[in-house]
């Protein structure tokens, strides 16, 4: 039996003799995680009108203690996400470490565990149970849609995302062009990425991008060209998550940056997401990256600091 298959058949797991963990009703869980997670970062999510809190992949459940509700979180097999407990109760590392363990254990025990989007008041908690922190914080920023009159200067030629069919699967023209033009020149950390990716893995995450995105988010995107030598200068793709539009990719050739291109895009992206009626754009970024003030300056308001944790 896979490891998501068994966590998926489980409705009750014992953690200690008095500590459960209990399968949740979706809709209740998310009713209780929106009342005693952290205000700030449900408001934050509240607000792009997001169909769920619970992140996809994840199944809720509660954390009982004698029989009583005392928390919950979201669970996958190799991770944990949304972490809250009701007063009186609170969560220490003694029961993150207790639950962590018992997850593992049911999935074969062997595998890393990770805890995805920990808050800086949480991490204390976490390093106690064993969790090493990522080396980077991140946030989301958001800015409603909006009009902007003027993008490029007369030396910037502007093109559209173009899609055409083969053997039955949707791809990206110039797939190649812009796969390579990514890897080459994406920085690490500005959209939430940790490690430089392989090409061939920037080449499946296109053909994903290209098979699941909208017309609304492929003509707010973006590709700028050098008017005079034709060269390839500027990349904005433009996803969605959780039915709201955000930043996918955002890449400039260094001898360009500090142009205005990157801002071009952007306002690009902004007018276009407004025109169609959608009424945010998002972005994953890494606290300190260069990306976070372009996009203060754009007026996009920043969420809370977070960041990653792994056990072994």
């Amino acid at each position: 039996m896979k490891r998501e298959d068994q966590l998926e058949d489980t409705h009750r797991l014992e953690l200690t003799e008095s500590l459960h963990l209990c399968r949740a009703v979706s809709a209740e869980w998310e009713r209780y995680c929106s009342v005693y997670y952290n205000q700030a970062v449900v408001g934050f999510f509240r607000q792009a009108d997001f169909p769920t809190l619970l992140p996809a992949g994840f199944i809720p459940f509660w954390l009982e203690i004698d029989g009583v509700i005392a928390g919950g979180a979201a669970i996958s097999s190799g991770a944990i996400h949304y972490l809250f407990a009701i007063p009186p109760f609170h969560v220490d590392s003694r029961l993150l470490k207790q639950l962590t363990h018992s997850i593992r254990q049911l999935a074969g025990g062997d595998q890393t565990f990770h805890a995805y989007e920990i808050l800086s008041d949480q991490e204390d908690v976490y390093i106690r149970a064993g969790f090493r922190p990522a080396p980077h914080r991140f946030r989301w920023m958001q800015r409603p849609a909006a009009v902007f009159n003027h993008f490029f200067n007369d030396n910037i030629t502007l093109r559209s995302l173009e899609i055409f069919q083969e053997n039955g699967e949707r791809r990206l023209l110039l797939e190649r062009e812009i796969g390579l033009f990514l890897f080459k020149y994406t920085d690490e950390g500005a959209g939430g990425a940790q490690e430089a990716v392989p090409f061939a893995e920037v080449l499946i995450k296109l053909r994903q991008y290209a098979a699941g995105s909208s017309e609304d988010v492929l003509a707010a995107s973006s590709l700028v060209y050098d008017a005079g030598t034709r060269a390839l200068i500027g990349v904005c793709l433009i996803g969605m998550e959780a039915c709201c539009p955000f930043i996918e990719e955002l890449a400039v050739l260094p001898s360009f940056r500090n142009r205005g291109v990157a801002t071009g895009m952007l306002r690009r992206a902004l007018t276009i997401l407004k025109k169609r009626d959608e009424p945010l754009l998002r972005i994953r970024v890494m606290h300190g990256h260069p990306l976070e003030a372009l996009c203060s300056q754009l007026g996009f308001m920043p969420g809370p600091l977070f960041t990653s944790m792994t056990a072994n």
